[in-house]
């Protein structure tokens, strides 16, 4: 029997691929990547296509007669960004803080900041790490937990950082 052989062009162009690349590809898309940062020991990921910067910790301008979880403002290139102590809003513990560092999440009129003790860090999770059901988490920031996941331990958050901040920002305003 004679193999018919494929003209050069006809071989270029054919699409393959290989069965190992295939698998590999398939277990690539279970692997959510978030950027990560911990508020004492609750471990919140930021959203997909968020923007998000540190800054400076010491710039912030406090308003009299306010709330202690609400720190005041920054001027962040010309825009007024409120910064919110999440440890005390949550009841959280504020012992061993490192250098503070001040992260602010989106930009404009949107944006708003934390102060964080630990560099944000990327974290690789599975989708089979998903919890099913959520622990008990502060009142404060349940509403805004949609889901979360468990890897080696340790568990993180979706973090609803809009719909928190804009909830922060009416109680700050009554």
């Amino acid at each position: 029997m004679k193999t018919k052989w494929l003209r050069p062009s006809e071989a270029l162009s054919r699409f393959f691929i290989h069965p190992e690349a295939d698998k590999k590809a398939a277990e690539q898309e279970t692997i959510i990547r978030r950027l990560g940062f911990r508020i004492g020991d609750l471990g919140l990921l930021i959203a997909e296509n968020t923007f998000s910067e540190l800054t400076d910790y010491n710039s912030i301008c406090s308003i009299p007669n306010t709330s202690s979880w609400f720190l005041g403002l920054v001027n962040l290139r010309g825009n007024l960004v409120p910064i919110f102590e999440l440890k005390i809003l949550l009841g959280l513990e504020r012992g061993g803080e490192k250098k503070r560092m001040l992260l602010i999440l989106e930009q404009g009129d949107a944006a708003a900041g934390i102060p964080i003790d630990e560099l944000p860090a990327h974290q690789y999770l599975n989708l089979e790490d998903k919890l099913h059901n959520l622990p008990a988490l502060p009142s404060a920031i349940q509403p805004f937990i949609p889901s979360g996941f468990e890897r080696s331990g340790e568990m993180w958050f979706n973090f609803d950082h809009k719909a928190f901040f804009e909830s922060l920002g009416h109680r700050v305003a009554t």
